[in-house]
């Protein structure tokens, strides 16, 4: 008698294991980063872009798999654009940030987004002044990374074929969030207005100013 309650015990604990591996929450996909500054270039050039540039960027979430509060969010993809008074690398007090939720997410799906972000970067984005709702297009060919919100940013990267591309030492950031085999890209096209910051912006040349790489959290 007494083996066998050890016995229902053990397949109880094993039990109740599987059920919390199961319900446990994550989300994983493709994580673009752009800033306002070259995160990849020469000494020179990063030094004088430093003190005066790097106050901006945009995280781009796009979501291949994944639940957050038992609400699923395959497939969605949510933008953060981010300002700070002084260079992000060095910024944590001054940050201000605008959520922007796919317009095709439902509203339960927007809350678990809003929720997710909030709670697992809350640092990174500073105070959030808003959260909108926009069309939000994400498309990818080959080293093409291509993302439109709205009428308020257009992002077009083209990251570098692999991360041996690049020089290790004049790579002067580090991502914003934890990101797996960043690559460093090359923004042709990176344009951004709305009312919510105080700053716009409109890039005329392509600049080596871009993170890619896979995100899990």
């Amino acid at each position: 008698m007494k083996q066998l309650i050890i016995l229902t015990t053990i397949a109880l604990i094993f039990a109740s294991g599987i059920a919390i591996a199961t319900n446990t929450s994550f989300v994983k996909g493709e994580y673009l980063e752009a800033r306002s500054a070259s995160v990849y270039v020469g000494a020179c050039h990063f030094g004088a872009e430093y003190v005066e540039g790097g106050k901006e960027a945009t995280l781009v979430w796009n979501i291949h798999q994944g639940n957050w509060n038992n609400v699923t969010l395959d497939g969605l993809t949510v933008v953060a654009v981010i300002s700070a008074k002084d260079n992000l690398a060095i910024d944590m007090k001054t940050r201000k940030s605008v959520l922007y939720m796919d317009k095709n997410a439902s509203p339960e799906q927007q809350a678990a987004l809003t929720n997710l972000l909030t709670t697992k970067h809350a640092d990174v984005l500073g105070n959030v002044v808003a959260t909108k709702i926009a069309p939000i297009l994400y498309s990818k060919k080959g080293t093409k990374y291509d993302v439109k919100v709205g009428k308020v940013l257009t992002l077009s990267v083209n990251r570098y074929p692999c991360a041996k591309c690049t020089q290790p030492h004049q790579i002067w950031y580090e991502t914003l969030t934890e990101v797996k085999d960043a690559i460093v890209g090359k923004s042709e096209v990176y344009q951004y207005k709305d009312a919510y910051l105080p700053v716009n912006w409109q890039q005329g040349d392509a600049a080596n100013n871009v993170f890619v790489g896979s995100f899990s959290m």
